[in-house]
Protein backbone atom coordinates (compact mmCIF):
# COMPACT_ATOMS: atom_id res chain seq x y z
CA UNK A 1 0.00 0.00 0.00
CA UNK A 2 1.46 3.50 -0.63
CA UNK A 3 1.94 6.38 1.75
CA UNK A 4 -1.25 8.49 -0.01
CA UNK A 5 -3.68 5.36 0.28
CA UNK A 6 -2.61 4.85 4.00
CA UNK A 7 -3.31 8.63 4.43
CA UNK A 8 -6.51 8.85 2.83
CA UNK A 9 -7.58 5.29 4.86
CA UNK A 10 -6.33 7.11 8.11
CA UNK A 11 -8.33 5.79 11.01
CA UNK A 12 -10.59 8.50 11.72
CA UNK A 13 -10.71 8.79 15.55
CA UNK A 14 -7.07 9.86 15.06
CA UNK A 15 -8.41 12.83 12.55
CA UNK A 16 -11.64 13.75 14.64
CA UNK A 17 -8.57 14.14 17.47
CA UNK A 18 -7.34 16.91 15.65
CA UNK A 19 -9.99 18.84 14.70
CA UNK A 20 -10.62 22.17 16.46
CA UNK A 21 -14.23 23.32 17.12
CA UNK A 22 -15.83 25.46 14.69
CA UNK A 23 -17.41 28.61 16.58
CA UNK A 24 -20.69 30.03 15.18
CA UNK A 25 -21.24 33.41 13.69
CA UNK A 26 -18.18 33.66 11.97
CA UNK A 27 -16.52 32.63 8.95
CA UNK A 28 -13.66 29.89 9.60
CA UNK A 29 -10.80 28.98 7.71
CA UNK A 30 -9.11 25.49 7.64
CA UNK A 31 -5.87 24.62 5.79
CA UNK A 32 -3.13 21.61 6.59
CA UNK A 33 0.10 22.27 7.44
CA UNK A 34 3.18 19.73 8.57
CA UNK A 35 2.08 20.62 11.70
CA UNK A 36 -1.26 19.36 11.36
CA UNK A 37 -4.62 20.80 10.29
CA UNK A 38 -4.91 24.54 11.30
CA UNK A 39 -8.03 27.36 10.98
CA UNK A 40 -8.65 30.69 11.53
CA UNK A 41 -11.92 31.92 12.38
CA UNK A 42 -13.02 35.65 11.52
CA UNK A 43 -16.77 37.29 12.49
CA UNK A 44 -19.32 38.36 10.08
CA UNK A 45 -18.37 41.84 10.87
CA UNK A 46 -14.64 41.60 10.44
CA UNK A 47 -15.27 40.15 7.11
CA UNK A 48 -17.81 42.81 6.02
CA UNK A 49 -15.14 45.74 7.28
CA UNK A 50 -12.56 43.95 5.31
CA UNK A 51 -14.33 43.48 1.89
CA UNK A 52 -15.63 47.33 2.35
CA UNK A 53 -11.69 48.26 2.74
CA UNK A 54 -11.40 46.12 -0.16
CA UNK A 55 -13.87 47.87 -2.53
CA UNK A 56 -12.97 51.32 -1.23
CA UNK A 57 -9.19 51.03 -1.89
CA UNK A 58 -10.31 49.45 -5.91
CA UNK A 59 -12.42 52.46 -5.94
CA UNK A 60 -9.58 55.03 -4.78
CA UNK A 61 -7.26 52.96 -7.08
CA UNK A 62 -9.90 53.65 -9.71
CA UNK A 63 -10.09 57.17 -9.29
CA UNK A 64 -6.30 57.82 -8.67
CA UNK A 65 -5.66 55.70 -12.15
CA UNK A 66 -8.46 57.50 -14.20
CA UNK A 67 -6.96 61.08 -12.90
CA UNK A 68 -3.70 59.82 -13.93
CA UNK A 69 -4.96 59.28 -17.18
CA UNK A 70 -7.42 62.24 -17.66
CA UNK A 71 -5.61 64.78 -15.42
CA UNK A 72 -4.61 66.46 -18.78
CA UNK A 73 -8.01 66.57 -20.02
CA UNK A 74 -9.95 68.04 -17.03
CA UNK A 75 -7.14 70.19 -16.07
CA UNK A 76 -7.75 71.88 -20.25
CA UNK A 77 -11.31 71.85 -19.41
CA UNK A 78 -11.22 73.74 -15.91
CA UNK A 79 -8.29 75.66 -17.82
CA UNK A 80 -10.58 76.78 -20.86
CA UNK A 81 -13.97 77.33 -18.49
CA UNK A 82 -12.12 79.53 -16.25
CA UNK A 83 -10.20 81.51 -19.62
CA UNK A 84 -14.27 81.54 -21.28
CA UNK A 85 -15.36 83.25 -17.60
CA UNK A 86 -12.63 86.01 -17.94
CA UNK A 87 -13.46 86.16 -21.51
CA UNK A 88 -16.78 87.12 -21.06
CA UNK A 89 -15.87 89.65 -18.12
CA UNK A 90 -13.18 91.26 -20.00
CA UNK A 91 -16.08 91.69 -23.29
CA UNK A 92 -18.43 93.20 -20.74
CA UNK A 93 -16.05 95.60 -19.28
CA UNK A 94 -15.03 96.68 -23.15
CA UNK A 95 -18.70 97.17 -24.06
CA UNK A 96 -18.90 99.08 -20.85
CA UNK A 97 -16.15 101.05 -21.76
CA UNK A 98 -17.71 101.94 -25.39
CA UNK A 99 -20.64 102.57 -24.26
CA UNK A 100 -19.59 105.14 -21.90
CA UNK A 101 -16.71 106.49 -24.82
CA UNK A 102 -20.22 106.79 -26.90
CA UNK A 103 -22.13 108.58 -24.45
CA UNK A 104 -19.13 111.15 -23.35
CA UNK A 105 -18.46 111.51 -27.15
CA UNK A 106 -22.68 112.77 -27.35
CA UNK A 107 -22.52 115.04 -24.60
CA UNK A 108 -19.17 116.79 -25.96
CA UNK A 109 -20.99 116.62 -29.50
CA UNK A 110 -23.99 118.05 -27.59
CA UNK A 111 -22.34 120.14 -25.85
CA UNK A 112 -20.42 121.71 -28.63
CA UNK A 113 -23.92 121.98 -30.91
CA UNK A 114 -25.50 123.83 -27.80
CA UNK A 115 -22.16 126.34 -27.58
CA UNK A 116 -22.13 126.91 -31.78
CA UNK A 117 -26.17 127.96 -31.12
CA UNK A 118 -25.29 129.55 -28.42
CA UNK A 119 -22.91 131.87 -30.59
CA UNK A 120 -25.08 131.83 -33.46
CA UNK A 121 -27.94 133.24 -31.44
CA UNK A 122 -25.33 136.08 -30.41
CA UNK A 123 -24.07 136.77 -33.75
CA UNK A 124 -27.92 136.74 -35.17
CA UNK A 125 -28.70 139.18 -32.26
CA UNK A 126 -26.10 141.48 -33.12
CA UNK A 127 -26.58 141.66 -36.53
CA UNK A 128 -30.74 142.31 -35.26
CA UNK A 129 -29.89 144.92 -33.27
CA UNK A 130 -27.51 146.79 -36.16
CA UNK A 131 -30.47 146.24 -38.17
CA UNK A 132 -32.96 147.83 -36.12
CA UNK A 133 -30.77 151.21 -36.12
CA UNK A 134 -30.91 150.57 -39.72
CA UNK A 135 -34.55 150.53 -39.60
CA UNK A 136 -35.17 153.26 -36.84
CA UNK A 137 -33.50 155.42 -39.35
CA UNK A 138 -35.16 154.28 -42.49
CA UNK A 139 -38.43 155.32 -40.43
CA UNK A 140 -36.95 158.37 -39.72
CA UNK A 141 -35.92 159.28 -42.85
CA UNK A 142 -39.48 157.96 -44.43
CA UNK A 143 -41.63 160.36 -41.59
CA UNK A 144 -42.81 157.35 -39.83
CA UNK A 145 -43.06 158.68 -36.06
CA UNK A 146 -41.55 155.48 -34.84
CA UNK A 147 -38.34 156.62 -35.81
CA UNK A 148 -38.24 160.08 -34.65
CA UNK A 149 -36.88 160.68 -31.04
CA UNK A 150 -39.86 162.12 -28.48
CA UNK A 151 -40.44 165.86 -28.34
CA UNK A 152 -38.99 166.34 -31.65
CA UNK A 153 -41.03 167.37 -34.53
CA UNK A 154 -41.01 165.11 -37.82
CA UNK A 155 -38.97 165.65 -40.80
CA UNK A 156 -40.78 168.25 -42.78
CA UNK A 157 -42.06 167.09 -45.71
CA UNK A 158 -43.72 169.92 -47.67
CA UNK A 159 -46.65 171.75 -45.82
CA UNK A 160 -49.74 170.57 -47.78
CA UNK A 161 -53.48 172.43 -47.28
CA UNK A 162 -55.69 170.93 -45.05
CA UNK A 163 -58.62 169.25 -46.04
CA UNK A 164 -60.98 172.31 -45.89
CA UNK A 165 -63.46 173.24 -48.45
CA UNK A 166 -62.47 175.26 -51.15
CA UNK A 167 -64.44 176.91 -53.90
CA UNK A 168 -65.40 175.92 -57.15
CA UNK A 169 -67.72 178.23 -57.64
CA UNK A 170 -69.35 181.48 -56.47
CA UNK A 171 -71.84 179.63 -54.10
CA UNK A 172 -70.65 175.98 -54.60
CA UNK A 173 -67.50 174.72 -51.89
CA UNK A 174 -65.56 171.48 -52.53
CA UNK A 175 -64.85 169.39 -49.43
CA UNK A 176 -63.99 165.74 -50.15
CA UNK A 177 -67.76 163.35 -49.76
CA UNK A 178 -69.17 162.63 -46.16
CA UNK A 179 -68.91 158.69 -47.08
CA UNK A 180 -65.29 159.14 -48.49
CA UNK A 181 -64.33 161.53 -45.66
CA UNK A 182 -65.22 159.03 -43.30
CA UNK A 183 -63.69 155.93 -45.28
CA UNK A 184 -60.29 158.04 -44.63
CA UNK A 185 -60.62 158.44 -41.28
CA UNK A 186 -61.67 154.92 -40.42
CA UNK A 187 -58.39 153.46 -42.87
CA UNK A 188 -56.37 151.59 -40.36
CA UNK A 189 -52.80 152.97 -41.33
CA UNK A 190 -50.51 149.82 -42.12
CA UNK A 191 -47.36 151.91 -41.52
CA UNK A 192 -48.94 152.85 -38.05
CA UNK A 193 -49.58 149.28 -37.11
CA UNK A 194 -45.80 148.01 -38.01
CA UNK A 195 -44.04 150.88 -36.74
CA UNK A 196 -46.04 150.99 -33.33
CA UNK A 197 -45.64 147.71 -32.74
CA UNK A 198 -43.59 147.14 -29.46
CA UNK A 199 -39.37 146.25 -29.49
CA UNK A 200 -39.15 142.85 -28.93
CA UNK A 201 -37.11 141.83 -26.23
CA UNK A 202 -34.32 139.09 -26.61
CA UNK A 203 -34.37 136.26 -24.23
CA UNK A 204 -32.03 135.40 -22.41
CA UNK A 205 -30.85 131.59 -21.44
CA UNK A 206 -32.10 130.41 -18.03
CA UNK A 207 -30.21 128.58 -16.07
CA UNK A 208 -33.03 126.39 -14.29
CA UNK A 209 -35.00 123.64 -15.32
CA UNK A 210 -36.24 123.81 -18.92
CA UNK A 211 -34.38 121.56 -21.22
CA UNK A 212 -31.03 123.57 -23.71
CA UNK A 213 -32.62 122.50 -26.36
CA UNK A 214 -35.78 124.16 -25.92
CA UNK A 215 -34.42 127.18 -24.34
CA UNK A 216 -32.45 127.58 -27.42
CA UNK A 217 -35.38 127.26 -29.89
CA UNK A 218 -37.52 129.13 -28.01
CA UNK A 219 -34.75 132.43 -28.33
CA UNK A 220 -34.27 131.54 -31.83
CA UNK A 221 -37.92 131.62 -32.40
CA UNK A 222 -38.25 135.15 -30.86
CA UNK A 223 -35.12 136.28 -33.08
CA UNK A 224 -36.85 135.40 -36.22
CA UNK A 225 -40.45 137.15 -34.97
CA UNK A 226 -37.69 139.96 -34.55
CA UNK A 227 -36.30 139.58 -37.72
CA UNK A 228 -39.74 139.41 -39.40
CA UNK A 229 -41.19 142.83 -37.34
CA UNK A 230 -38.40 144.42 -38.91
CA UNK A 231 -38.89 143.20 -42.58
CA UNK A 232 -42.44 143.39 -42.25
CA UNK A 233 -41.96 146.90 -41.37
CA UNK A 234 -38.99 147.82 -44.21
CA UNK A 235 -42.04 146.53 -46.58
CA UNK A 236 -44.91 148.94 -45.30
CA UNK A 237 -42.59 151.90 -45.33
CA UNK A 238 -41.47 150.75 -48.75
CA UNK A 239 -45.56 150.97 -49.93
CA UNK A 240 -46.33 154.15 -48.12
CA UNK A 241 -43.71 155.85 -49.91
CA UNK A 242 -44.05 154.12 -53.24
CA UNK A 243 -48.30 155.11 -52.33
CA UNK A 244 -47.13 158.99 -51.86
CA UNK A 245 -44.43 159.38 -54.47
CA UNK A 246 -47.75 158.04 -56.79
CA UNK A 247 -49.76 160.67 -55.51
CA UNK A 248 -47.43 163.17 -55.79
CA UNK A 249 -46.51 161.92 -59.77
CA UNK A 250 -50.16 161.84 -60.49
CA UNK A 251 -51.19 165.57 -59.11
CA UNK A 252 -47.38 166.54 -61.34
CA UNK A 253 -49.41 164.97 -64.33
CA UNK A 254 -53.19 166.67 -63.03
CA UNK A 255 -50.81 169.83 -63.05
CA UNK A 256 -49.40 169.12 -66.69
CA UNK A 257 -45.77 169.92 -65.40
CA UNK A 258 -42.92 167.72 -66.78
CA UNK A 259 -41.27 166.24 -63.75
CA UNK A 260 -37.94 165.74 -66.04
CA UNK A 261 -37.79 169.47 -66.54
CA UNK A 262 -38.86 169.95 -62.63
CA UNK A 263 -36.14 167.63 -61.50
CA UNK A 264 -33.50 169.48 -63.71
CA UNK A 265 -34.25 172.62 -61.36
CA UNK A 266 -31.96 173.79 -58.84
CA UNK A 267 -33.36 173.20 -55.30
CA UNK A 268 -33.69 176.24 -53.14
CA UNK A 269 -32.47 176.33 -49.09
CA UNK A 270 -32.32 178.23 -46.49
CA UNK A 271 -29.06 176.66 -45.16
CA UNK A 272 -26.27 175.58 -47.68
CA UNK A 273 -25.47 171.66 -47.73
CA UNK A 274 -22.42 170.22 -49.66
CA UNK A 275 -19.96 167.09 -49.22
CA UNK A 276 -18.14 165.26 -51.39
CA UNK A 277 -20.38 162.40 -54.18
CA UNK A 278 -20.36 158.92 -53.03
CA UNK A 279 -22.71 157.04 -54.94
CA UNK A 280 -24.53 154.36 -53.60
CA UNK A 281 -23.32 150.80 -54.53
CA UNK A 282 -25.98 148.24 -55.52
CA UNK A 283 -26.21 144.96 -53.10
CA UNK A 284 -23.36 142.27 -54.02
CA UNK A 285 -24.91 139.00 -55.26
CA UNK A 286 -24.35 137.70 -51.90
CA UNK A 287 -26.13 140.11 -49.94
CA UNK A 288 -29.02 138.89 -47.54
CA UNK A 289 -32.58 139.98 -47.89
CA UNK A 290 -32.86 142.79 -45.54
CA UNK A 291 -30.09 144.52 -47.52
CA UNK A 292 -31.48 144.35 -50.91
CA UNK A 293 -34.96 145.45 -49.26
CA UNK A 294 -33.01 148.46 -47.75
CA UNK A 295 -31.24 149.38 -51.40
CA UNK A 296 -35.00 149.34 -52.44
CA UNK A 297 -36.34 151.19 -50.10
CA UNK A 298 -33.41 153.95 -49.89
CA UNK A 299 -34.00 154.20 -53.54
CA UNK A 300 -37.66 154.67 -52.79
CA UNK A 301 -36.90 157.13 -50.23
CA UNK A 302 -34.91 159.42 -52.34
CA UNK A 303 -37.28 159.26 -55.02
CA UNK A 304 -40.20 160.32 -52.94
CA UNK A 305 -38.11 162.89 -51.47
CA UNK A 306 -37.45 163.97 -54.27
CA UNK A 307 -41.00 164.60 -55.33
CA UNK A 308 -41.79 166.01 -51.83
CA UNK A 309 -38.99 168.75 -52.29
CA UNK A 310 -40.60 169.16 -56.08
CA UNK A 311 -44.06 169.64 -54.06
CA UNK A 312 -42.92 172.17 -51.76
CA UNK A 313 -42.00 174.17 -54.61
CA UNK A 314 -45.76 174.04 -56.38
CA UNK A 315 -48.35 176.27 -54.96
CA UNK A 316 -50.51 173.54 -53.18
CA UNK A 317 -51.44 175.26 -50.03
CA UNK A 318 -54.22 177.71 -49.05
CA UNK A 319 -53.33 180.61 -49.32
CA UNK A 320 -55.07 182.43 -46.43
CA UNK A 321 -56.46 180.48 -42.66
CA UNK A 322 -59.64 181.38 -43.01
CA UNK A 323 -62.66 179.12 -45.76
CA UNK A 324 -61.41 179.51 -49.44
CA UNK A 325 -64.53 181.17 -50.35
CA UNK A 326 -64.72 182.97 -53.90
CA UNK A 327 -66.34 186.22 -54.56
CA UNK A 328 -64.81 185.96 -58.40
CA UNK A 329 -62.89 183.04 -60.57
CA UNK A 330 -60.21 182.64 -63.13
CA UNK A 331 -61.03 183.37 -66.65
CA UNK A 332 -63.57 185.68 -68.77
CA UNK A 333 -66.00 187.50 -66.11
CA UNK A 334 -67.78 190.84 -66.29
CA UNK A 335 -65.01 193.71 -65.25
CA UNK A 336 -66.71 195.38 -61.38
CA UNK A 337 -66.08 198.19 -62.92
CA UNK A 338 -66.54 198.74 -66.87
CA UNK A 339 -69.25 195.76 -67.11
CA UNK A 340 -67.71 194.44 -69.83
CA UNK A 341 -65.92 190.92 -70.76
CA UNK A 342 -62.26 190.70 -69.73
CA UNK A 343 -60.09 188.43 -68.50
CA UNK A 344 -59.52 187.77 -64.92
CA UNK A 345 -56.01 186.06 -64.20
CA UNK A 346 -56.69 184.82 -60.83
CA UNK A 347 -59.08 184.13 -57.72
CA UNK A 348 -60.78 186.40 -55.90
CA UNK A 349 -61.57 185.12 -51.88
CA UNK A 350 -63.98 186.46 -49.43
CA UNK A 351 -61.71 188.13 -46.73
CA UNK A 352 -61.31 190.29 -43.85
CA UNK A 353 -59.08 193.16 -43.87
CA UNK A 354 -56.48 192.66 -41.78
CA UNK A 355 -56.47 188.82 -42.53
CA UNK A 356 -52.94 187.03 -42.97
CA UNK A 357 -52.40 186.45 -46.77
CA UNK A 358 -49.95 183.34 -47.03
CA UNK A 359 -47.24 181.73 -49.22
CA UNK A 360 -48.59 178.74 -50.78
CA UNK A 361 -45.56 177.22 -51.11
CA UNK A 362 -41.60 177.61 -50.12
CA UNK A 363 -40.23 180.55 -52.84
CA UNK A 364 -38.45 183.83 -52.96
CA UNK A 365 -40.13 187.50 -52.86
CA UNK A 366 -39.37 188.67 -56.73
CA UNK A 367 -41.80 191.80 -56.12
CA UNK A 368 -43.48 193.51 -52.80
CA UNK A 369 -45.02 196.65 -53.22
CA UNK A 370 -47.28 199.14 -55.22
CA UNK A 371 -48.31 196.88 -58.89
CA UNK A 372 -50.83 199.19 -60.91
CA UNK A 373 -54.05 197.77 -60.35
CA UNK A 374 -52.86 195.26 -58.43
CA UNK A 375 -52.70 197.76 -55.32
CA UNK A 376 -50.19 196.39 -52.81
CA UNK A 377 -48.96 193.12 -54.26
CA UNK A 378 -46.19 190.20 -53.30
CA UNK A 379 -45.05 187.79 -55.95
CA UNK A 380 -43.10 184.97 -55.20
CA UNK A 381 -40.89 182.98 -57.57
CA UNK A 382 -41.44 179.20 -57.04
CA UNK A 383 -38.67 177.76 -59.36
CA UNK A 384 -39.18 175.57 -62.57
CA UNK A 385 -41.25 179.02 -64.07
CA UNK A 386 -43.82 178.86 -61.09
CA UNK A 387 -44.88 181.88 -59.93
CA UNK A 388 -47.58 183.22 -57.33
CA UNK A 389 -49.09 186.60 -56.65
CA UNK A 390 -50.96 188.09 -53.21
CA UNK A 391 -52.94 191.41 -54.53
CA UNK A 392 -55.17 194.12 -53.17
CA UNK A 393 -52.96 193.72 -49.81
CA UNK A 394 -53.39 196.56 -47.09
CA UNK A 395 -49.88 196.13 -45.80
CA UNK A 396 -46.86 193.63 -46.82
CA UNK A 397 -45.02 191.79 -44.47
CA UNK A 398 -42.07 190.61 -46.45
CA UNK A 399 -39.31 191.78 -48.59
CA UNK A 400 -37.91 191.48 -52.29
CA UNK A 401 -35.00 188.67 -52.03
CA UNK A 402 -36.93 187.11 -49.05
CA UNK A 403 -36.76 183.51 -48.67
CA UNK A 404 -40.12 182.16 -47.25
CA UNK A 405 -41.36 179.00 -46.76
CA UNK A 406 -45.05 177.47 -47.16
CA UNK A 407 -47.63 178.87 -45.30
CA UNK A 408 -45.67 181.80 -44.42
CA UNK A 409 -47.43 185.15 -43.75
CA UNK A 410 -46.57 187.96 -47.23
CA UNK A 411 -49.04 190.47 -46.23
CA UNK A 412 -52.62 191.65 -44.63
CA UNK A 413 -55.72 191.72 -46.80
CA UNK A 414 -56.91 195.02 -47.90
CA UNK A 415 -58.57 196.63 -50.52
CA UNK A 416 -55.51 198.48 -52.51
CA UNK A 417 -55.73 198.87 -56.19
CA UNK A 418 -58.21 198.23 -58.43
CA UNK A 419 -60.73 196.94 -56.22
CA UNK A 420 -64.53 196.85 -54.88
CA UNK A 421 -63.95 195.74 -51.41
CA UNK A 422 -61.65 193.96 -49.47
CA UNK A 423 -60.64 190.39 -50.55
CA UNK A 424 -57.78 188.52 -51.63
CA UNK A 425 -56.78 188.22 -54.91
CA UNK A 426 -54.87 184.87 -56.13
CA UNK A 427 -53.03 184.01 -59.29
CA UNK A 428 -50.73 181.12 -60.10
CA UNK A 429 -48.69 181.77 -62.74
CA UNK A 430 -46.57 179.06 -65.33
CA UNK A 431 -43.77 180.91 -66.95
CA UNK A 432 -45.38 184.13 -67.09
CA UNK A 433 -48.72 182.55 -68.40
CA UNK A 434 -51.57 182.89 -65.61
CA UNK A 435 -53.31 179.79 -64.59
CA UNK A 436 -56.17 178.31 -62.98
CA UNK A 437 -54.99 178.45 -59.33
CA UNK A 438 -58.58 176.15 -58.60
CA UNK A 439 -56.22 173.36 -60.17
CA UNK A 440 -53.36 173.34 -57.63
CA UNK A 441 -55.69 174.37 -55.08
CA UNK A 442 -57.49 170.66 -55.78
CA UNK A 443 -54.39 168.86 -56.20
CA UNK A 444 -52.83 169.96 -52.96
CA UNK A 445 -56.57 169.02 -51.11
CA UNK A 446 -56.48 165.63 -52.53
CA UNK A 447 -52.74 164.78 -51.12
CA UNK A 448 -53.62 165.93 -48.09
CA UNK A 449 -56.83 163.83 -48.07
CA UNK A 450 -54.76 160.99 -48.74
CA UNK A 451 -52.56 161.57 -45.66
Amino acid sequence: MSRNDRLHHAPPAHDASRRAPIPKGSITFVWRSKAGLKSASLSYLACGALGGLTVALGIWGAAVSSYLVFKDDILSGLMNRQAAVQYAYEDRIRDLRAQLDRFTSRQMVDQSEVERRVDQIARRQAILESRQSIVASMSEAAGSPRGRPAGQPAASPPPLPEARPLPVGDTLRLAPPVERQSRLESRVQPVRAATEAPHFRLASLPSAAPPKADVIARVEQSLEQVELAQQTELQTLETRAERQARRIRAVLTDLGLDQARLAQAPERSAGGTGGPFLPIAEPRAEASPFERQVFRLQAVIRDHDRLNRLAATIPLGRPHAGDLEQSSGFGPRLDPFLRTWAMHSGIDFRAATGEAARATAAGKVTHASTMGGYGLMVELDHGNGISTRYAHLSRIDVSVGDMVRANHRVGRVGSTGRSTGPHLHYETRINGEAVDPLRFLRAGLRLASAE
